[in-house]
């Protein structure tokens, strides 16, 4: 998802500051050349936090289950009765 981002200057971006679409897949404001700040509507963070958690979640449950097949592959395996008795005694 390769995003074109375009750049402008402080006096640009603050005239434009009210007009949001101008911002639409971010824009760099820049200050003599150099960018200062990045802007983007916050609809687009959101989605883009969204895909990143989502994103962060499925490596975390891959990770989970390379963890566990390396358990099973080593022998580190418990019954279910023992499991559920490992649960219950959590509890008190």
């Amino acid at each position: 998802m390769q995003t074109k981002h375009r750049s402008m200057s402080q006096k640009a971006a603050r005239d434009s500051i009210g007009n949001p679409e101008l911002f639409s897949g971010g824009a760099y404001v820049t200050r003599n050349g150099v960018a200062q700040l990045f802007m983007q509507p916050v609809e687009e963070r959101e989605a883009e936090l969204a895909l990143q958690e989502a994103e962060r979640q499925t490596n975390a449950l891959v990770k989970m289950a390379l963890m566990a097949k390396s358990d099973a592959e080593n022998g580190r395996t418990m019954s279910v009765d023992d499991a559920l008795e490992k649960l219950r005694s959590a509890r008190k």
